[in-house]
């Protein structure tokens, strides 16, 4: 199985979980990058990581990006990596509005690369078993 290089944009909560998770599984993140400098270096010491940048789009070392800054950036941030022919996985909400992600979409698909919303709730059980009723034809009761 290949090992993906990772790099995460933005240094918040959710980036230290998606790097505690690969260091769980004895990985880390390739990358970091963030609106602050000083924070991307505080958060490359804390998890091991070699490179710090102000902008990460052009490593041609990296894989997939993780975009985790706020929702009002996420755009601006997905045109660059998307162009960039990087593989994506951008925490929710992707966009603010549907015309971004009409465009994203589009970045996506013209670039040959993946796109997808940080969006665990699809992963949780209840909503496996939901999703199992449903599909049945026969969800019971509906309350």
């Amino acid at each position: 199985m290949k090992n993906y290089n990772w790099a995460t944009l933005g240094c918040g909560v959710i980036a230290n979980e998606l790097a505690a998770a690969l260091k769980s599984r004895g990985q880390k993140l390739y990358s970091v990058a963030n609106r602050t400098h000083e924070k991307a270096v505080a958060f490359a010491e804390k998890y091991g990581i070699e490179k710090v940048y102000n902008e990460l789009f052009k490593d041609e070392n990296v894989d997939i990006i993780y975009i985790s800054t706020p929702h009002n950036t996420h755009i601006k941030y997905l045109r660059k990596a998307l162009a960039a022919g990087k593989h994506v996985l951008c925490e929710k909400s992707i966009t603010l509005n549907s015309d971004e992600l009409d465009e994203a979409i589009s970045l996506a698909e013209k670039n040959h690369v993946v796109l997808a919303e940080a969006m665990t709730i699809f992963h949780m059980p209840i909503y496996k078993a939901l999703l199992e009723k449903v599909n049945s034809g026969d969800p019971g009761e509906l309350r």
